[in-house]
């Protein structure tokens, strides 16, 4: 009888621990916690791809370019959030979270749209919901994936629920389209992004130009005109806009291969025409220590004060003072402007996540403020999307109307 009782209660347990398992096992998603959380996501599956070899250093880094604050949800929904117009959904978190966590490493672990506008807006992100009845509004969310806020002097620029430009039409004004839609040139017109093999190159009055290619695709502008597949392990490359590779991927002798380990043998960084960026292709904490047309190592970041050649060379949040490579002069790491110091747009450059704004007490290292969120000379400032106004972001179109 006891044998039995105690059978039964390991199969309860088993029960309970499988129901757990099922349901991931975890505490619940705040909507405070979001953005860390999105944070240790990315960097578990940066490091299942072979971009880091530590999930840990990618949480370091990510943290220091402020990305969980980027990521999250910050203060800009608040009033929204208490007065019924959007709910957080929790269950929608954790599956998004789930997605960046699990997903393939040969797709982007967030949408464009995610950093342009917040990941609320990526489509496997929804964890914002808009209530049935919203007509007035602050966000574009409150109007559902069919609508925007739109401002218009009519309605004295309050914001108004507006539908979205449908496919093929053009709009007089830089309004959003309907979800899986870019807005594409001059008149602004709604278009769907182009699949594999179509022609993506149109001559207009003043030459030729783009058009955009769907996810897992570029535009071959100057070869044969079409939308091609982006470089898998093995295939050729040459620079993030001709030939690119994949996520998880670097260019290395015009290859696409996977990031170099510690202590593997490396190529020198080169320099990529259509970025300006130095690619390194050692894993992301990780330098190649290779002089140019030399062979070198893959080797942990430089700490303060010991000698660099580039910025990629020291640890995050320091930066290479003083290189001068044309004359073969070495820099040394040093730490970077914090935010609220003293900054310019030469020697003292500000941190991720921070931009160089002039202030009352000249030009300091501000944090960068989403569209909602409170603004100041000295808190923060807006990004590219948004004006201050009132201490506080609104869209440009907002800003025009007023």
């Amino acid at each position: 009888m006891g044998r039995r009782a105690m059978h039964g209660r390991q199969a309860a347990l088993v029960m309970m621990l499988a129901g757990l398992w099922a349901c991931g096992g975890e505490d619940a998603v705040t909507r405070e916690g979001f953005g860390g959380e999105v944070v240790q996501a990315l960097c578990a599956r940066a490091e299942r791809c072979g971009e880091y070899a530590h999930a840990s250093a990618c949480e370091e880094d990510m943290r220091r370019w402020g990305r969980d604050a980027y990521l999250g949800l910050g203060t800009r929904y608040d009033e929204s959030l208490r007065n019924g117009q959007l709910r957080f959904d929790e269950g929608a978190a954790r599956r998004c979270l789930d997605s960046i966590r699990g997903g393939s490493c040969d797709t982007p672990a967030l949408s464009d749209d995610s950093w342009r506008f917040g990941i609320e807006y990526d489509a496997t992100c929804r964890v914002l919901v808009a209530s049935a009845s919203s007509e007035s509004c602050q966000s574009n969310l409150e109007c559902g994936e069919q609508g925007y806020c739109g401002h218009v002097s009519e309605n004295a620029c309050a914001g108004v629920c507006q539908a979205r430009g449908t496919e093929g039409s053009v709009i007089p004004q830089r309004t959003p389209c309907e979800p899986g839609l870019v807005l594409v040139g001059l008149p602004w017109t709604c278009l769907r992004p182009l699949e594999e093999g179509a022609s993506c190159v149109v001559q207009e009055a003043g030459g030729a130009s783009s058009l955009p290619c769907a996810e897992g695709l570029w535009c071959d502008r100057n070869g044969y005109k079409t939308c091609k597949r982006v470089g898998s392990e093995g295939d050729i490359c040459e620079n993030q806009g001709y030939y690119p590779c994949g996520p998880s991927l670097v260019c290395s002798d015009n290859k696409c291969v996977r990031h170099a380990k510690e202590g593997s043998a490396c190529t020198a960084p080169t320099r990529d025409g259509t970025t300006g960026l130095h690619v390194d292709v050692c894993q992301r904490e990780l330098f190649c220590d290779a002089n140019p047309d030399d062979l070198g190592l893959c080797r942990p970041r430089r700490e303060e004060r010991q000698e660099c050649r580039l910025d990629s060379e020291c640890a995050e949040g320091l930066l290479c003072k003083d290189a001068r490579l044309e004359v073969g002069r070495l820099g040394v790491c040093v730490k970077a402007v914090a935010p609220g110091e003293a900054c310019d747009y030469e020697n003292l450059i500000c941190p991720q996540g921070h931009a160089c704004a002039v202030t009352e007490s000249g030009l300091l290292c501000l944090p960068i403020a989403r569209e909602g969120e409170p603004c100041g000379r000295l808190s923060s400032t807006c990004d590219t999307g948004s004006r201050c106004v009132g201490q506080r972001c609104i869209s440009i179109e907002a800003a025009l109307c007023q």
